[in-house]
């Protein structure tokens, strides 16, 4: 069943736990998501990036709203890293109430004002608002970003940027990275535990692919709700299709299939790490 993103996340607050936000391109995608939630019992997050758009534009969007409407959980669909203001209302046009408006390429006022202004389009059709505090290193859809810029959330600033952009969660920055981790991850949790005592809307991280179930669990417990899962989905689709061609598997339902199995024993994996269930 469709539903909102702060359903899912209040959902995930009342029961000490987060949720997974995956990032899917095609049908393959959408459908190892659905399956995963479903297989364990609990809401996901379907999201879309704005490149993955340009590709797919309304059917893919379409596909993703009519997945969640159909699936026995409750699931949201959310438009991610969003850099254009017009985003928005291509996004709401095409049934999207869900956002993330990404002002970590600019300034602190910058990306206040860039937040605040998509946040109003928003909210004026009681959508959900995610903004992103800090800049996260790293490279997502052919989108890289330099160590050197990379900025940790600077707890002083987040009641401030939570008053002024009217956001309902917030992405943060403690060491995390997207794509992968070209060393040992180092996450500052003292700053997490900081942003955590300065506001309790709903804590997201971006660039949780390669961390330790432990280190997952250390930020669960510590406040983050919500984490995006983009890597290792994509790597997983990528496996399937290597594999089909190593056994010479030409059937393209076949082929399909392998990757939907694929990505879906990711969406399980990372359910239940998310749900501290690899702890029971």
């Amino acid at each position: 069943m469709i539903t909102s993103s702060s359903d899912i996340l209040k959902w995930a607050n009342s029961r000490n736990i987060a949720v997974g936000a995956f990032n899917v391109y095609n049908f393959e995608g959408v459908k190892a998501v659905v399956e995963g939630a479903e297989q364990e019992g609990v809401p996901v997050i379907i999201q879309l990036h704005p490149a993955s758009l340009e590709r797919g534009s309304k059917p893919l969007i379409a596909m993703a709203l009519e997945a969640a409407r159909l699936s026995t959980v409750s699931i949201s669909v959310h438009l991610d890293h969003i850099d254009r203001i017009e985003s928005i209302s291509e996004g709401i046009n095409a049934g999207i109430t869900s956002f993330m408006p990404d002002g970590s390429g600019y300034d602190y006022k910058e990306n206040v004002e860039f937040t605040r202004l998509c946040a109003e389009e928003i909210i004026s059709i009681g959508g959900f608002v995610e903004g992103e505090l800090g800049r996260l290193s790293g490279t997502e859809d052919s989108v890289t970003i330099s160590d050197y810029k990379a900025l940790l959330t600077d707890p002083v600033l987040v009641d401030d940027y939570v008053i002024k952009t009217k956001i309902n969660a917030l992405a943060i920055c403690i060491g995390n990275v997207h794509g992968k981790y070209e060393s040992e991850p180092k996450l500052d949790f003292p700053r997490l535990y900081k942003i955590r005592e300065t506001t309790q809307l709903p804590l997201v991280m971006h660039g949780a692919s390669g961390l330790s179930d432990e280190m997952i669990l250390q930020c669960v417990l510590a406040g983050i709700s919500k984490f995006n899962v983009n890597t290792e989905l994509r790597q997983a689709y990528i496996s399937g299709i290597s594999e089909a061609v190593n056994r010479d598997i030409t059937d393209l339902l076949s082929i399909m299939n392998l990757c939907v199995d694929k990505m879906r024993e990711i969406v399980v994996v990372k359910i239940r790490q998310y749900s501290l269930r690899h702890n029971l």
